[in-house]
């Protein structure tokens, strides 16, 4: 892999990709797509799942017609990823209603390069245990999500997708694998692996603000990471604020690029 703009754009593709999947196990045929920028309905009133990509810098007017009127009508809030290499005006998108938030490191790394042991960490609790999210297991995977959003009414969206998904066949979603860690029996931690056709995708690691600091995320991203290794993908790619990018650089991965991040919320 070349650590490139063609890196990046493999970052990006796997987050509309991912966007769109999710979005279309509850709204089938809600991601529309225009020359630059795909739209992903997922029906819910949910910041997280509906989503917009944007890989190039258009008029305002062009993000107000596709975007922001098509969820504003709905009373639903989105969140809009800029991935160009040339910035879009803030104070235009502000004045739109999108609100800039932290921008996001776009990470890439070749599988068979991966060092999944540079996560360990030295006091590792051997009361944890992470396995794969059955469906049984959903709800408790919603409730670790839920609470790790920061937000009540985004929580409660999160927990309507997540146990929606025990009604659909396992084969229908089966390009997200999620992961769920317990300590002592209690969930504490979740992520995901999300299947595209040209990389797997690293997602919605979180660890309960109660047991951060202990080395569960470290142990949940190592799991996740060996779990990357046994697929047949040959990349895998992460999104990760600037200040937790070291740890997916120690284990192999490179910075690729920044991706701005907006919210609309009604």
């Amino acid at each position: 892999m070349k650590y490139s703009l063609s890196a990046k754009n493999l970052v990006c593709r796997n987050l509309e990709n991912h966007a769109s999947y999710c979005a279309g196990l509850l709204n089938p045929n809600h991601t529309k797509e225009i020359t630059g920028i795909v739209r992903s309905d997922s029906g819910l009133l949910s910041g997280r799942l509906n989503q917009v990509v944007s890989n190039s810098v258009m008029p305002p007017r062009i993000l107000q017609r596709f975007a922001l009127d098509y969820f504003a009508e709905r009373h639903s809030p989105f969140t809009l990823w800029h991935s160009a290499s040339k910035p879009q005006d803030d104070s235009a998108l502000a004045e739109m209603g999108l609100q800039r938030r932290q921008s996001q490191v776009a990470m890439a790394a070749e599988i068979q390069r991966l060092s999944p042991d540079a996560a360990a960490g030295a006091d590792e609790n051997e009361k944890l245990v992470i396995s794969s999210v059955k469906k049984e297991d959903l709800a408790s995977y919603a409730e670790v999500q839920a609470a790790g959003c920061g937000s009540v009414q985004e929580g409660a969206q999160l927990k309507k997708f997540y146990r929606a998904l025990v009604d659909i066949p396992e084969q229908k979603r089966a390009r997200l694998k999620f992961v769920l860690a317990r300590l002592e029996g209690t969930p504490v931690a979740a992520g995901c692996l999300f299947a595209s056709a040209d990389a797997l995708g690293l997602y919605d690691l979180v660890t309960l603000e109660a047991y951060r600091s202990r080395g569960i995320g470290r142990a949940l991203f190592r799991h996740l990471l060996q779990q990357a290794q046994a697929s047949h993908h040959r990349s895998l790619v992460a999104l990760a604020p600037a200040n937790k990018q070291q740890l997916p650089l120690d284990c192999g991965f490179f910075a690729v690029g920044e991706v701005a991040r907006y919210v609309y919320s009604p």
